[in-house]
């Protein structure tokens, strides 16, 4: 097996699989014999993407998404035919299908994978969403070596859009929670509104979520008013407004289009 890539997840990867299969692995940022790899990292430790890739069954990508297509198109000149070639980067669903088409040109086998939630908490039992023509069949190799990788059909890029769309979403959130908060702290009212947030989060149910979108609907000119001032707020409190100004432009754009439909919605 190759892995490409000891960033974070790299590394719980490398750690765990290291001692199940042959492994090598190559980052441009780990040459061979430098300590500053970290103490029993790995021993396939190599100096190039070719010589990790040449001859493995399995290749393992974990690069970032911008290095993504690279890192797939240095490889493919090595791959074996028939061999998985399996990218777990957080890449656009495009280049999830530009790396699958590359990947079987080569006479190899492409799966788009999707880390869906933060490795250091769960090592090698994280969940990953697999799609593409390989999905299957890392799905069983990577169930025999103590992975946690669901299948779910379809074609590269259909991973990677559901982990974007999640981190749409989770991400979102963050940026909120951090403009939220530091204008709370600009107002003198960080403590009354970090309890305030963590009994909303905390609270968030299904009829919670629904309230959210019908809301929106229901009252969209009101909430674009109390959005504008919630800008003019942080504005005088010298906060950048990005998320809120955000809010204000989204929820003036449902008021002359209307919600997204969603499960028992109004359609």
């Amino acid at each position: 097996m190759a892995l490409l890539g000891l960033g974070e997840a790299g590394h719980v990867l490398a750690d765990g699989l290291g001692p199940k299969v042959r492994l090598r692995a190559y980052d441009p940022a780990y040459p061979p014999g430098d300590p500053a790899k970290g103490p029993g990292l790995l021993d396939g430790l190599v100096g190039s993407n070719a010589e990790a890739v040449r001859g493995a069954d399995v290749v393992i990508a974990v690069t970032t998404g911008a290095d993504s297509l690279a890192a797939c198109a240095e490889s493919v000149p090595h791959l074996r035919p028939g061999a998985l070639y399996a990218d777990l980067s957080t890449a656009a669903p495009g280049d999830k299908r530009e790396i699958a088409a590359l990947v079987e040109a080569a006479g190899a086998v492409a799966v788009d994978g999707a880390i869906m939630a933060p490795v250091p908490l769960r090592g090698l039992a994280t969940p990953i969403l697999a799609s593409g023509a390989g999905a299957e069949r890392f799905a069983a190799f990577a169930g025999a070596h103590g992975m946690d990788v669901t299948p779910i059909g379809g074609e590269a890029g259909d991973a990677a859009a559901r982990k974007l769309l999640r981190s749409v979403l989770v991400k979102g959130l963050s940026a909120l929670a951090i403009e939220a908060q530091g204008a709370a702290e600009a107002a003198g009212l960080a403590e009354w509104f970090w309890e305030h947030l963590v009994e909303t989060v905390t609270g968030a149910d299904e009829r919670f979520v629904r309230r959210l979108l019908e809301g929106a609907g229901q009252h969209g000119v009101r909430r674009v008013h109390e959005m504008d001032a919630a800008t003019r707020m942080l504005e005088e409190l010298d906060v950048p407004p990005t998320m809120t100004a955000a809010t204000a432009a989204t929820l003036r754009r449902v008021t002359e289009t209307g919600l997204p439909p969603f499960p028992g919605g109004d359609r």
